[in-house]
Formats: structure tokens, C-alpha cells, sequence
């Protein structure tokens, strides 16, 4: 009884910690790092649904049709992921934001400002890869 005790207990510690450490936990959710080509694509789809706001607000569409454009925009622009241009995604995606606000408060030339700032951004971004 004592050598199984002597035995059990410390190969139970053993696999215990071996289970327990970080070689064997996955992270849920873990997404892996997006490649540069991920990134120019992402930065290309982000580029023509920006542009296609800007088009539909000079067309003068309704403005949920310019706000769903500028959402999908903002929606693309999460999947640059690229730590260098970090500092630029966020400030595209805030002018993104600012021409979605002034749509909505009507204020056109606002929109546009902010629509063409942000496509400045993303084509910036999009030269710098």
C-alpha cells in the first residue's frame, strides 16, 4: 500500500501539471495572423466599398444606402490586420465613422470629406504593403 502510494500520488502530480501546461491549452478563438495578401485584399475590397459610398453619396441615394455602404467598409477594414499600419487603420476607420454620422444628420459635404479622407487612408495603406 505505502509503494502504490508513493507511486500513484506523484505520477497523478505529474500528469496533472503535463495536462495543465501551455503546450496542451489551445486558446479558444485563437485566429492566426493574417499573410500580406490577406491584407492587400482586405485593404482592396475596403477601397471599392468606400468608393462606392462616395459614388452613391455624389449620385445623392438615400442615406440608409450610403450608411449600409459605409458599414460594410467598416466591417472590411477589421480584417487589416497588419500591427505597422495599425495607427492608420484606426484613423480611416474613425473618418469612416464621421461620414457615417454626418449622413445621418444630412450634412453631405461633411460625408464627403470624411468619405475621402478615409479612401486616402486605405489607398496609402494599400502602397505602403
Amino acid at each position: 500500500m505505502k509503494f502504490t502510494k508513493n507511486l500513484l500520488l506523484p505520477l497523478i502530480a505529474v500528469l496533472s501539471l503535463t495536462l495543465m501546461s501551455p503546450a496542451y491549452v489551445i486558446a479558444a478563438g485563437k485566429i492566426e495572423n493574417a499573410t500580406n495578401e490577406e491584407v492587400k485584399q482586405a485593404l482592396v475590397a475596403t477601397i471599392k466599398a468606400t468608393e462606392d459610398a462616395l459614388a452613391s453619396l455624389h449620385a445623392g441615394a438615400d442615406g440608409s444606402v450610403v450608411n449600409d455602404q459605409i458599414n460594410e467598409a467598416r466591417q472590411l477594414v477589421k480584417r487589416v490586420e497588419n500591427n505597422r499600419l495599425d495607427v492608420i487603420r484606426t484613423r480611416a476607420a474613425d473618418s469612416l465613422k464621421k461620414a457615417r454620422q454626418a449622413v445621418t444628420k444630412g450634412e453631405n459635404k461633411q460625408a464627403e470629406e470624411s468619405l475621402n479622407n478615409a479612401l486616402k487612408s486605405f489607398k496609402d495603406m494599400l502602397s505602403s504593403l
